[in-house]
């Protein structure tokens, strides 16, 4: 009886990994313009940014590897990703590390994995992405939840959060200025119109104050904004990141700055400059909705405690 019952296990086994191999091989063509031959569902994957931590926590799955920003990984993420290993900074994968991991499938940042792609697909297979625009995220979602198996959930993402947008911008009537800031030593860069962050402030009815990138220059996503800029554009709600831990760089016009007067000034975690994940650009919807029109939107509940939004605090 009990060879019979082991006979039967490993033939459902059998016919279930069967099933979930269905369609493979596949090859995707990433941002690299590079066809990339995925041979079977990947079992370990590693993030370089928060990316692919984010489809993999989305779907319900354990990322085997994260890359970190500023020593820190990404507070939105919560519990989905304590179990990784840590890859080192976003902007230099430890590469022993990731040779020692040997991830089936690696999904990164085209910028960050360009100097290095040839040693991570020495480890595995690689997908690199431009995470720029809400296309970007869209594309990227498809490509990277078809690598996993997942084309019908990664769909269902896309169209999930468009009709959430959707339906955001159906209950506001702008009439409100905001500006993203990333500061960076002691100066702050502002986004343009083509970073999903500022995508989605403006599909809210609100007017981003650095506007659109300059004539031929589609591909670059922020620029430094001088502190007499920002007071002469005095926007209503100023959404700053800053990776270090401790205040903001103090200026005499931070505080003449309305937002800042009226507490409309926010520090905001990493997510909203990688805002391309399916739970990250989900809590940038929900809380930049409700930063822009407290009135109408509800402070959201569903961000981890560490990641949400604060008032922005200066050096004394």
């Amino acid at each position: 009886m009990r060879n019979v019952l082991n006979f039967l296990l490993s033939f459902i086994a059998l016919c279930s990994s069967a099933v979930l191999a269905q369609g493979y091989p596949l090859t995707i063509i990433d941002d690299r313009d590079k066809p990339v031959t995925i041979a079977q569902p990947p079992q370990t994957v590693a993030s370089v940014s928060s990316f692919g931590a984010d489809v993999m926590a989305a779907l319900g799955r354990q990322v085997a590897g994260i890359s970190t920003l500023n020593g820190q990984r990404s507070a939105y993420l919560g519990d989905s990703a304590t179990k990784a290993v840590s890859l080192g900074e976003v902007h230099q994968t430890n590469l022993e590390i990731l040779t020692q991991l040997a991830p089936d499938l690696t999904i990164g940042l085209r910028t960050y994995t360009e100097p290095f792609a040839r040693k991570i697909e020495e480890t595995g297979t690689l997908l690199a992405f431009d995470l720029t625009t809400l296309d970007d995220s869209l594309n990227a979602v498809t490509l990277a939840t078809r690598a996993l198996g997942a084309d019908s959930q990664g769909e269902a993402m896309n169209k999930g959060f468009l009709d959430e947008l959707e339906a955001a911008a159906k209950q506001t009537d702008g009439n409100v200025s905001a500006v993203f800031l990333w500061h960076w030593g002691n100066v702050p860069y502002a986004y343009y119109n083509n970073h999903l962050t500022p995508q989605i402030m403006v599909r809210l009815g609100a007017t981003n104050i650095h506007g659109e990138p300059p004539q031929g220059m589609a591909s670059i996503d922020s620029a430094a904004m001088t502190m007499e800029a920002l007071l002469r554009l005095n926007p209503d709600v100023i959404l700053s990141f800053k990776g270090e831990a401790g205040p903001f760089v103090q200026h005499p016009a931070w505080q003449r700055l309305k937002a800042v007067q009226s507490g409309r000034a926010w520090r905001v975690a990493d997510h909203y400059v990688m805002s391309h994940g399916p739970i990250a650009r989900r809590m940038v919807l929900h809380e930049v909705a409700h930063l822009l029109y407290p009135s109408v939107f509800p402070e959201p509940s569903e961000i981890p405690l560490a990641a949400r939004a604060k008032p922005m605090d200066f050096e004394r």
